[in-house]
């Protein structure tokens, strides 16, 4: 789950987008559903990375603060 004010606000608007650009909702729904969770898992990929960054840098002994 987004971890941040920043990125729950954007998968909101991710959705928004996506349910304004159609018209017929049962078509709007599913896209709008699909581009959040493509939001999330793309946060938790980016976040993941990070943490694997920082977990080298730590076994390495370089020992620094974000």
């Amino acid at each position: 789950m987004p971890k941040s004010v920043a990125q729950l606000t954007g998968v909101i608007v991710c959705s928004i987008v996506v349910f304004g650009s159609d018209m017929d909702v049962t078509y709007a729904m599913p896209l709008g559903i699909l581009s959040g969770a493509l939001a999330v898992f793309f946060v938790a990929v980016a976040e993941g990375r990070e943490r694997m960054k920082l977990g080298a840098f730590r076994r390495d002994g370089i020992q620094r603060r974000l």
